[in-house]
């Protein structure tokens, strides 16, 4: 209710519209998170964003200590993608990422879309990195209380990683969508479903179509992991009718 009780003091909308809002979220997320990115730009005194752009927030991390993967290029991948339709976004990497990166991302940069590339542990948790190269784990339990914590949450969170669906059925409760995957993702099908998953929601397909598109695209390039991605929705979510740009 922060943005609600600012824009009361501001004059700009009443509590009670804004709650009814809230309840209605599912339906009006996309226009509450336009308010609330113009309300911030204008708070900072600086020029307001382009409201029709969504936030594509690309957080990867590699542990020195475990296997090499191909991030730079799953980032530019996408990236490349996307600029090739006529989808309207901003795009924001962030390299080596460890805890603190984390947060920053979600306190303050606030993502239409929570894209997480690198490693998983088989309990699900997220395999960040420390100063020294190391693997700093993020349990399942503890992104989705951070998650929930925030009053601007992610409408979709990318999990490119192995073993996250775990970590995605954790998170459903608290965002619209999760894709995850559901065991050990060789790097290069991570990069190819990522790749076809953007293009087609860039497309405007819906989340469900954009979904499957992109594990038949595994399929077509001879990858044998089609079974491993995930989608998991929030109970009041129609993937079929969903989309995002």
């Amino acid at each position: 209710m922060h943005l609600c009780n600012a824009l009361q003091r501001q004059g700009l909308i009443d509590a009670e519209l804004f709650a009814l809002l809230e309840r209605e979220r599912p339906r009006f997320r996309p226009d509450i998170d336009k308010l609330r990115r113009h309300f911030q730009a204008g708070s900072a005194s600086a020029p307001a964003p382009d409201s029709n752009r969504l936030l594509i927030a690309f957080v990867a991390a590699n542990p020195q200590i475990l296997p090499p993967l191909r991030l730079a290029e799953e980032a530019k991948s996408i990236e490349d993608k996307l600029r090739g339709t006529a989808a309207r976004f901003h795009f924001q990497s962030t390299w080596g990422a460890g805890p603190d990166d984390l947060l920053d991302t979600l306190v303050d940069a606030s993502p239409d879309i929570l894209h997480f590339a690198g490693h998983g542990g088989t309990n699900g948790a997220l395999l960040l990195q420390t100063a020294d190269g190391g693997a700093h784990p993020v349990a399942p339990a503890a992104l989705a209380k951070l998650i929930a914590a925030r009053p601007w949450r992610p409408r979709l969170v990318v999990l490119n990683c192995c073993y996250s669906a775990i970590l995605a059925n954790a998170l459903r409760p608290h965002v619209d969508a999760v894709v995850g995957m559901r065991g050990e993702v060789p790097d290069e099908a991570a990069r190819q479903f990522a790749v076809q998953l953007y293009r087609a929601l860039a497309q405007r397909d819906s989340l469900a179509t954009a979904f499957d598109t992109a594990r038949a695209a595994l399929m077509v390039h001879n990858l044998a992991a089609d079974h491993l991605p995930q989608l998991t929705v929030r109970s009041d979510v129609d993937p079929h009718r969903y989309r995002l740009f």
